[in-house]
C-alpha cells in the first residue's frame, strides 16, 4: 500500500479485525502514519466464498467514503516524546523494583520476567564493554526500523541482566538481523507463523564469555548464564527499539518459546569439521555471531546405530517434516532462503568424519534421504486456480493421488542443510527448519572495547 501511494495512486486498506493495531503500527514504521483503512471481521486466508463476498460487499461503501473523503483530516503530527528519566519509589529497593516491573510490563517493554533497572550508572558500566560511543547508530532495527544506538542497546542489555563484555555479541546480532533481505526479515519478524531468531557464536569470544556449546546449551540453568543474557538482550532490543510487540508488527497466531531468543555457541573443540564462521569466509580467530531464522524443532533420537550411514539416515528421515514452498523454491536470486539446520552432536560428527565423509558429503547424503510425498507437502497450499511459477504449473494437471505418489526432495539442494556441531556426546541431534530468511553473520571484533 505504501509503495502504491508513493507512485501517486490513492489507496485504502481492507484490514481483518485483529490486524487493525498492526496496520497502524506498520504504517508508522513505513512512514505513512495517515493510513486509511476499512475493517472487516474475518481473515480472508481460510474464508469460505459466501463470507468472503458478504464482508467485501459490506466494505464497499466505506471504501468509497475513505477514497473520496477529506484528506486533511488524515494528517497527523508525529511528536517524539522527550527523553525521560523514570523514577519509581517504595518503602525499600524491592518495592520500587516491583513497581518498575509492573509498569514496564504494562507498557510491554519486557518479556514477562523481572527486569533489572537501567540506572545511569549501570548503563555507563554497560557501555564500557563496547568500542563505540552511546550515540553511534548501529542500524535501523526491523521490523519497525527504530534507530538502534549503542546507548539504547546498552539500556535494554542492562534490563536483560547482561554484562558489559557481552555487548559486542548483542550489537553484532542486531547488526546481522538488519542486514537480512528486507522482505525476508519482515516475514521472519511479522509473520503469523511461529518464526524466531537463533544466535550462534563462533570464535574466541565464545570461550571468553563462556557461551555454552555443550550439554543443555539451549535450556535454562547456570551453565547458560551468558547464552540467556545475550538472547534476552537481543529480544528486548527487538521489542523496544524495533517496535516488535505482539499485535503490533509481531502478528504470530500462537507464539513460541523460541522467541525468548536461543543463543548457543558451536562446540569447536569437539568438532571434527571447520566451524561455521570459517565456512562463511571468516578466519578461525575471528569472533562472529550469526542470526538464523527458525520455525520449529524436532528432537531426533538414535537408539543404536553406530555407522555414519545409519546415523545420517536417522537424521535425514527426520528432515522431512518441513513444508515445501513451491512458490519460492529455487526462485531467490540471493540463494535459497529455505534451509534446514541440523545441530549434530560431537559423537555423530566424529563417526561421519572417520567414515570418510566430508561435511559436504554429509549434506549430499541427507539431501538424498530427505524426500517426501509432494501431495502431503503442498496440501497447505491448494493448487486449484492458484498462480504458480511456470516450472510448477504441471502440478495442476495431477490428481490428488498422483500428487501423493510423487516424491521430491524437501529442500532444493544439498547446500540448504546447515550442519553445526553442538552439544554433548550422545546421538540426540536436533533438526530445525529455517525459514524464511538466509543466515547473516557479523564479525564482532570491531565492537569490542580496547
Amino acid at each position: 500500500m505504501v509503495e502504491i501511494e508513493k507512485q501517486g495512486t490513492p489507496t485504502v486498506l481492507i484490514v481483518s479485525g485483529r490486524f487493525e493495531h498492526d496496520a497502524r503500527a506498520s504504517a508508522r514504521a513505513f512512514a505513512m502514519p495517515g493510513i486509511r483503512y476499512v475493517v472487516v471481521p474475518w481473515i480472508y486466508r481460510n474464508l469460505d466464498l459466501d463470507r468472503t463476498l458478504q464482508q467485501t460487499e459490506a466494505a464497499f461503501d466505506p471504501l468509497v467514503g475513505e477514497l473520496t473523503g477529506d484528506l486533511q483530516s488524515l494528517v497527523q503530527n508525529i511528536q517524539l516524546s522527550p527523553t525521560r528519566v523514570e523514577r519509581f519509589e517504595g518503602t525499600g529497593y524491592l518495592e520500587a523494583l516491583q513497581s518498575m516491573n509492573r509498569e514496564f510490563l504494562d507498557r510491554d517493554w519486557g518479556d514477562g520476567f523481572p527486569l533489572m533497572p537501567a540506572t545511569a550508572s549501570e548503563v555507563d558500566r554497560m557501555l564500557q564493554g563496547a568500542s563505540l560511543p552511546a550515540d553511534h547508530v548501529v542500524c535501523d532495527l526491523p521490523p519497525g526500523y527504530g534507530l538502534a544506538t549503542v546507548g539504547k542497546i546498552a539500556i535494554n542489555s542492562v534490563m536483560a541482566g547482561a554484562e558489559p563484555e557481552q555487548m559486542p555479541v548483542i550489537i553484532g546480532g542486531l547488526k546481522a538481523l538488519s542486514q537480512m533481505d528486507p522482505e525476508w526479515v519482515k516475514s521472519l519478524l511479522t509473520s503469523t507463523s511461529s518464526h524466531a531468531s537463533m544466535l550462534l557464536v563462533n570464535g574466541p569470544i565464545a570461550k571468553e564469555l563462556q557461551v555454552n556449546s555443550q550439554a543443555a546449551c539451549m535450556g535454562p540453568g547456570r551453565q547458560n548464564r551468558a547464552n540467556l543474557a545475550i538472547g534476552r538482550a537481543y529480544t528486548l532490543c527487538l521489542k523496544n527499539i524495533g517496535h516488535w510487540y505482539p499485535g503490533q508488527l509481531d502478528m504470530d497466531v500462537l507464539g513460541t518459546v523460541r522467541k525468548f531468543t536461543v543463543c548457543i555457541a558451536e562446540n569447536e573443540d569437539a568438532s571434527p569439521w571447520e566451524p561455521y564462521h570459517v565456512e562463511q569466509g571468516f578466519s578461525a580467530g575471528d569472533s562472529v555471531v550469526t542470526v538464523f531464522s527458525t520455525s520449529g524443532e524436532i528432537d531426533v533420537a538414535d537408539q543404536g546405530n553406530n555407522t555414519a550411514e545409519g546415523l545420517l539416515k536417522t537424521i535425514g528421515y527426520n528432515c522431512i517434516f518441513s513444508q515445501w514452498d513451491l512458490v519460492r523454491q529455487g526462485r531467490d536470486e540471493k540463494g535459497s532462503a529455505w534451509n534446514t539446520i541440523v545441530l549434530v552432536t560431537p559423537d555423530i560428527a566424529r563417526h561421519v568424519k572417520e567414515a570418510g565423509f566430508t561435511k559436504q558429503d554429509a549434506r549430499e547424503y541427507l539431501h538424498g534421504l530427505a524426500q517426501y510425498s509432494l501431495g502431503r507437502m503442498v496440501h497447505y497450499y491448494p493448487l486449484e486456480g492458484k498462480p504458480l511459477p511456470e516450472e510448477w504449473q504441471w502440478l495442476q494437471d495431477l490428481s490428488e493421488q498422483e500428487l501423493h505418489d510423487t516424491w521430491v526432495p524437501v529442500r532444493e539442494k544439498a547446500d540448504d542443510y546447515v550442519l553445526l556441531c553442538v552439544g554433548a556426546d550422545r546421538a540426540k541431534p536436533i533438526v530445525i527448519p529455517s525459514r524464511p530468511a538466509c543466515p547473516q553473520s557479523v564479525c564482532v571484533d570491531p565492537y569490542r572495547a580496547g
